[in-house]
């Protein structure tokens, strides 16, 4: 199976996030979700070989994409950044996919945290972590957030957005 991407839209996506992964993982074909572990960065893990989970959330919203290889995701609010932000961002050779504006900004954050999150590693500096990442990845876009995911697979075409009264079932399961 290939690499899903799940969203959900509510009004805060870090209470979403965990049973928006309960919810995928039994969408995705892995059942029951078990106990989760925890990298020494804090990533949270799924015991086993082959099972591969990134989670992330601004705002209301919250991703989850779930694979059988590494795989790391990010969603974020389109906000108004800093002046002076993109130049301690990005590296020199990445500043002519960067056009000034904060949709921009946010769409190249969004694909250094997801390649970060591929592989469990630091996210600062930031003008160290590649854009574009070396290794297959895709941006979404959708009213207000931009989104990436990096993966070892084929990045899905779109992402899989589930009904926010989907969740109550799995809120109100033990």
């Amino acid at each position: 199976m290939s690499t899903k991407i799940y969203g959900v839209k509510g009004e805060d996506g870090r209470k979403l996030s965990r049973p928006l992964l309960r919810l995928a993982a039994q969408n995705y074909g892995w059942g029951e979700l078990p106990e989760l572990e925890y990298s020494d960065r804090g990533k949270p893990l799924i015991p086993g070989e082959g099972r591969w989970l990134s989670l992330s959330h601004s705002g209301g919203y919250a991703l989850c994409a779930l694979s059988e290889f590494p795989v790391g995701v990010d969603i974020e609010l389109v906000k108004p950044h800093r002046p002076g932000l993109p130049a301690f961002c990005f590296a020199e050779e990445e500043m002519p996919l960067f056009d000034g504006s904060d949709g921009s900004f946010t769409r190249l954050w969004t694909l250094k945290e997801s390649f970060c999150k591929l592989g469990d590693t630091h996210l600062y500096p930031p003008r160290k972590v590649p854009v574009p990442p070396p290794c297959p990845h895709r941006s979404y876009q959708g009213e207000g957030w931009w989104a990436s995911v990096c993966c070892q697979d084929t990045p899905p075409e779109g992402i899989e957005w589930v009904n926010l009264e989907d969740l109550v079932e799995v809120f109100t399961t033990p």
